[in-house]
């Protein structure tokens, strides 16, 4: 975790980086945000089937830690599943229903709160080990660390190792779990 003197800068940096990822809200005051990107690493198979190739569209998800700030003040577990599964919703019946709209063929994150991805209809994975894993996970936790209404000890209260993971959801199984029901089907 950084140490404090540095959180002005990392929100900074949190920022710019928004800005140069072209990071896009589902929708107005979304908690989600949208990257458009292209998969480089390993082929990777979901649980429906869909295969992910480098070079395949993934785009990735991304919280908007402002919205998690105002979270962390309600008691953010129910509100943000909420939330969350309302802008999947709204993210599904785009793909389902507006023919310009051109999905990528899944959407990823990484994230330290991977277990909310999973609560959502994501599959969760380990973030693959590289060079650069210590230092996600320390920005990740400084994030945390600044949102969290705990503050800097919400870091150590974890369950066990607080590291980030990877979440995927193929768009076939997004609109699925969140896309229109035909009448009489009860919602998931």
């Amino acid at each position: 975790m950084a140490p404090r003197l540095l959180e002005p800068i990392l929100a900074q940096v949190e920022r710019i980086d928004r800005t140069i990822r072209r990071i896009r809200p589902i929708r107005p005051n979304a908690v989600l945000g949208i990257e458009r990107h292209r998969h480089r690493g390993e082929p990777v198979r979901l649980r429906d089937g869909t295969l992910v190739r480098r070079g395949d569209r993934a785009d990735i998800v991304h919280f908007d830690n402002r919205r998690m700030q105002e979270w962390a003040a309600e008691g953010w577990q129910l509100l943000g599943l909420r939330e969350c599964r309302d802008e999947m919703r709204y993210l599904a019946a785009r793909i389902a229903g507006e023919p310009d709209f051109d999905p990528p063929l899944a959407y990823t994150g990484t994230s330290l709160l991977a277990v909310l991805g999973q609560r959502i209809g994501f599959e969760r994975r380990p973030h693959p080990r590289g060079g650069w894993t210590w230092l996600e996970n320390w920005y990740a936790r400084t994030i945390l660390a600044r949102w969290a209404r705990e503050g800097r000890g919400r870091v150590l209260l974890g369950r066990g190792n607080l590291e980030i993971a990877d979440v995927w959801i193929s768009v076939a199984e997004l609109v699925r779990r969140y896309g229109p029901r035909p009448a009489g089907e009860e919602d998931q």
